[in-house]
């Protein structure tokens, strides 16, 4: 676990950085199925997620709103994954604390190594990736998908749906990531003003 410049003491750290830390740590740990309604209120901040491969069963993408707790509404697309295996998975976030913003940044130690993932949900900005998809249905209507993670999809709205699904490269602009589980083993944390973003 490092510390990039701006050193403080780690009660300090815990004192400003509990709330962050205790979303995270649910994150890491796994969540039950369901348990986090896709209506929550998000910190206002953006996540950076990443991976150089995820595969599995069960892609969907459909359209979404999500309320930040600012009150304000954001427009996004929100893919929803059954399972996967996830190779060299990252996830960083900028917070502001008394002594100024920091990056708190999860990664897995090693790339070469799978994480797995249950019901999978992301709601996203922005998305880059080399994809492969098998069995897929365009136009499908939303209503009928967001069966593989706690977002949900609304009737009438555009769909995409595919059965088998192989994503390289992947790089997320997100407001909210979400999983029934997540299985890391090598989780790095780190927390400073020079810890780089996940891209």
């Amino acid at each position: 676990m490092g510390l990039g410049a701006g050193r403080v003491t780690w009660r300090r750290f815990v004192l400003m950085l509990a709330p962050s830390l205790a979303a995270l740590t649910v994150l890491a740990a796994g969540m039950a199925d369901g348990a986090v309604p896709a209506s929550f209120a998000l910190s206002g901040r953006k996540l950076k997620v990443s991976a150089d491969k995820l595969s599995g069963q069960g892609f969907e993408l459909f359209p979404g709103t999500v309320r930040s707790v600012d009150g304000r509404r954001h427009a996004v697309v929100n893919l929803s994954m059954r399972s996967a295996r996830v190779y060299g998975l990252c996830q960083s976030a900028d917070v502001d604390t008394p002594l100024g913003r920091f990056r708190v940044r999860l990664a897995a130690r090693d790339p070469g190594r799978a994480s797995s993932v249950t019901h999978l949900g992301i709601s996203a900005t922005s998305l880059n990736a080399d994809v492969d998809f098998g069995s897929v249905v365009l136009n499908q209507d939303a209503g009928t998908l967001g069966g593989g993670s706690v977002l949900r999809g609304r009737r009438g709205d555009y769909g995409l749906g595919a059965a088998r699904f192989t994503v390289r490269d992947v790089t997320v602009d997100t407001w909210m990531m979400t999983g029934g589980s997540f299985r890391v083993d090598g989780l790095r944390l780190d927390i400073g003003k020079d810890v780089r973003p996940c891209f």
